[in-house]
C-alpha cells in the first residue's frame, strides 16, 4: 500500500515494545466521568533496528504506527469484557487511551526516544490483571511486535492508595508533548 508517496510493508525494519513503566494497582472505575487511572502510567519504549541492524528512528513510518492495549488475567486469559450475571451482556472491562499514536521524547539521559503512553488506563471491576500491547501499523497486517506488563491490582475505590508520581512521569510531563492529566497548580508544590 502506498500512502502519501511512502511503500508501507516495503521495509525489513525489526520492532521491540517494552513497557519501561508498568501500572502497579487502581482503583475500580464505578462511574464513567469520575474514573481515576489505574498508576503509575503506562508508558511503552519503541525501539527499531535497520536492515543491517543498526538502531534507527524510523522516522518515515513513525505516522503509520500505533500501540494497542488489551486486558489478561495473570496467566493470559483473555479479560477484554466481563459478564455481570449469566444473562447479561458482556461489559467491557478495559476504558481510557487504549491505542496511542508513538511521541518521541528525550528520556532521562537526554536520549532522542520513541514511546507510546496511555495515561488514562481504568479497569471496570476489581482483579488482578496485566495489559498486552501490540505495535501495528494502521494500514493493517500483523502486529510487529507485542509485550506484557508485570500483573496489578484493581481495588474497591475505598481501598485504594495511589502509587507516588514516578521520576519519568514527571520527566516526561515536562517536556510538555503528551498529556498525564492536570498538573499541579503553581506554588502548590512539585508532583
Amino acid at each position: 500500500m502506498n500512502v502519501g508517496g511512502f511503500a508501507i510493508g516495503t521495509t525489513q525494519n525489526t520492532y521491540r515494545i517494552t513497557p519501561i513503566q508498568q501500572p502497579e494497582r487502581g482503583p475500580v472505575m464505578n462511574a464513567p466521568l469520575s474514573r481515576v487511572p489505574v498508576g503509575p502510567p503506562v508508558i511503552i519504549q519503541l525501539d527499531t533496528w535497520d536492515e543491517a541492524g543498526e538502531v534507527i528512528t524510523p522516522y518515515r513510518e513513525l505516522p503509520f504506527l500505533v500501540c494497542h492495549l488489551t486486558l489478561q488475567t495473570p496467566t493470559g486469559e483473555d479479560a477484554q469484557s466481563v459478564r455481570e450475571n449469566e444473562n447479561s451482556t458482556p461489559v467491557p472491562t478495559l476504558y481510557g487511551t487504549t491505542i496511542a499514536s508513538p511521541v518521541e521524547m528525550k528520556d532521562q539521559n537526554g536520549e532522542d526516544g520513541v514511546y507510546f503512553v496511555f495515561p488514562d488506563i481504568c479497569v471496570r471491576f476489581a482483579g488482578t490483571f496485566r495489559l498486552k500491547a501490540y505495535v501495528m501499523r494502521i494500514t493493517g497486517g500483523p502486529a510487529l511486535d507485542m509485550c506484557i506488563t508485570e500483573s496489578f491490582d484493581v481495588v474497591p475505590e475505598q481501598e485504594y492508595v495511589a502509587p507516588a508520581v514516578t521520576e519519568l512521569t514527571q520527566h516526561f510531563a515536562a517536556q510538555n508533548i503528551t498529556s498525564f492529566g492536570p498538573q499541579p497548580m503553581q506554588g502548590a508544590g512539585d508532583w
